[in-house]
């Protein structure tokens, strides 16, 4: 962690008003460092903070990473604190790093997710942006984890299809592509984004929409993402069970994705 030392009236530490970004850092560095930083530029603007800009964040994180004792891959934590404005104190950018741990058996096995039963409010504007304000997602992830899950799943307040608590959701009908839309309440996720544009280019159908719970059960496939796990396979939702494909499945969305997914993560900074 870099040394800042947050004043006692920072709205970070008051309210949780503030920013992140994980990034994910391989022995290549940084990955998609400016989709991360143009996501927290959109969440400055709307709680009115101050970011430097791309060239001075990538220099503050590059003598940053210079400083980690770890080698990669790990993660990197990117904190835009609330500052105070009624004391003239500025938003502070806070540097950290963690390990993290995801298996090679849950990539070839699958995970278990978990249907939560509170909805999540998709006309909340935290749902827009990568807030710090973030004991919901805890609070939610906590439960999937008490119930034998890894990860949990949100509807929102319409009862339709959201995301995870860390993450987005994918799943495939009918060799179809569907994730839930924005206006679902997800959060735009960097990783979502990157598999939407690989779909259109490997030419495979998709569909941004309202998915019920049903919509999802009944999917042949499906798959998480986010920016430290890429593309995860599902095995499992509560007591529902999916088929994960081989590594090596030349048929499965969800392999055909992830092959292309890592490949093109690793070579864009």
């Amino acid at each position: 962690m870099n040394n800042v030392t947050l004043p006692a009236d920072d709205r970070l530490l008051l309210f949780g008003y503030g920013l992140f970004e994980t990034v994910l850092v391989t022995a290549s560095g940084p990955r998609l460092l400016r989709a991360h930083w143009q996501r927290m530029r959109e969440g400055a603007k709307v709680l009115k903070l101050s970011l430097p800009d791309f060239a001075a964040w990538s220099e503050l994180i590059a003598h940053f990473l210079f400083t980690v004792p770890s080698k990669p891959p790990y993660a990197l934590r990117l904190t835009l604190s609330g500052g105070s404005p009624a004391q003239n104190h500025p938003p502070r950018l806070i540097l950290q790093y963690r390990l993290f741990s995801y298996t090679t058996s849950q990539y070839e096995n699958g995970i278990r997710l978990y249907l939560l039963p509170a909805p999540r409010n998709e006309r909340s504007p935290l749902t827009k942006i990568k807030s710090t304000n973030y004991l919901e997602n805890l609070l939610a992830k906590e439960e999937a984890v008490n119930n034998n899950a890894v990860e949990g799943l949100w509807f929102n307040c319409q009862g339709f299809l959201a995301e995870g608590t860390m993450s987005n959701i994918f799943f495939v009908s009918r060799q179809t592509l569907c994730t839930p839309s924005l206006a679902c309440g997800c959060l735009p996720g960097t990783r979502r984004a990157l598999i939407l544009r690989l779909a259109a280019q490997l030419q495979i159908p998709v569909i941004e929409g309202s998915f019920t719970q049903e919509d999802l059960l009944l999917a042949e496939e499906v798959f998480l993402s986010n920016a430290l796990m890429g593309i995860m396979p599902v095995q499992k939702i509560n007591n529902h069970s999916f088929k994960v494909a081989s590594s090596s499945h030349p048929a499965s969305l969800t392999r055909i994705l992830g092959q292309e997914f890592s490949r093109l993560v690793e070579y864009t900074p």
